[in-house]
């Protein structure tokens, strides 16, 4: 098989970097053109890579460079495959999508794939695609935070991110937010809103536990001001327990709003003495995830625990 391998050569530790990964491929025998995230003009130099054949595209790296993949991708009948080497790897957990370059490259075949959608957000900007979420309010905040200080690795880097978003929630504000579903508006004091593609965000937390990533539709979660202690507490174990958040699902979602940061997947905006309206729905056409194949020894594993 013939791919294109989209990396960050900075993600990942060593035995997940470039010459891991190369030999990882070339072991399942796919003959690659390699195209670095971080060598110069990345949406140019992708397309260049696609102007020859290739069967799929391969994403290695954290959130950031499988959401730049997916949302320049032209041809979305293009299979895309996932190689996540992040900390929080929102878009693969939300997949189902985990282990190393060496167990997931032979664990892939083109007609097994899983439908995702691109959000798609046009404001005063213009038009953005997203694959994880946009947001406005506390959200942001954390992003904005977490852009002044340096990234820790790992574990770490989870930790921390939860840390600050504790502390966002604790010094958040009030904001006068519109949220019109699907031509239903709802309109009140929120801590902040994200309307989410994909169930896990940020530093791998599971606000938007209901949603799909291939069903058409977003979901809106409303952070209102009463929810404030609740949400800082679960952020202590995330994973236990559902998110204590107002959850609403739509196929069109409208964000009014003023004087508040938002928030593009990772990338944040602080929009001092701005008001601003955004218009958030999914895309019409689908991109394509491979999902990995389990072996018949994980399947009988698998069955075991469940049963036991």
């Amino acid at each position: 098989m013939r791919a294109i391998l989209c990396h960050n050569p900075t993600a990942g530790t060593k035995g997940h970097d470039k010459d891991a990964i190369l030999g990882a491929l070339k072991l399942a025998d796919i003959d690659v053109r390699y195209v670095s995230t971080k060598n110069g003009d990345f949406e140019e130099a992708f397309k260049d890579a696609l102007k020859k054949a290739a069967d799929f595209v391969i994403a290695a790296g954290g959130d950031g460079t499988i959401g730049r993949v997916l949302t320049t991708l032209a041809d979305r009948s293009l299979p895309v495959a996932l190689l996540p080497l992040g900390t929080a790897n929102n878009a693969a957990r939300s997949l189902g999508i985990a282990g190393t370059p060496q167990e997931l490259v032979e664990t892939w075949k083109l007609e097994r794939t899983a439908p995702v959608d691109i959000g798609s957000v046009k404001g005063p900007w213009g038009t953005t695609r997203f694959l994880e979420a946009f947001g406005v309010g506390v959200f942001a905040e954390l992003l904005l935070t977490a852009a002044k200080g340096k990234k820790p690795e790992g574990a770490d880097n989870l930790r921390k991110g939860r840390a600050l978003f504790q502390q966002a929630l604790k010094d958040a504000k009030p904001i006068d937010i519109e949220v019109i579903i699907d031509g239903r508006s709802v309109r009140g004091d929120f801590l902040g809103v994200e309307v989410m593609n994909t169930p896990f965000t940020g530093p791998g937390l599971p606000l938007a536990e209901k949603a799909d990533v291939g069903d058409g539709k977003l979901d809106a979660i409303l952070i209102e001001v009463d929810q404030r202690k609740a949400l800082i507490e679960w952020l202590e174990a995330p994973l236990d327990a559902p998110p204590p958040i107002t959850s609403r699902k739509g196929r069109k979602i409208e964000l009014v709003w003023a004087d508040a940061p938002n928030r593009v997947d990772d990338r944040a905006y602080d929009n001092e003495d701005k008001k601003l309206a955004a218009e958030i729905a999914c895309e019409e056409d689908q991109a394509h995830v491979l999902i990995p194949v389990k072996h018949p020894a994980q399947q009988a594993a698998e069955a075991k625990a469940t049963s036991s």
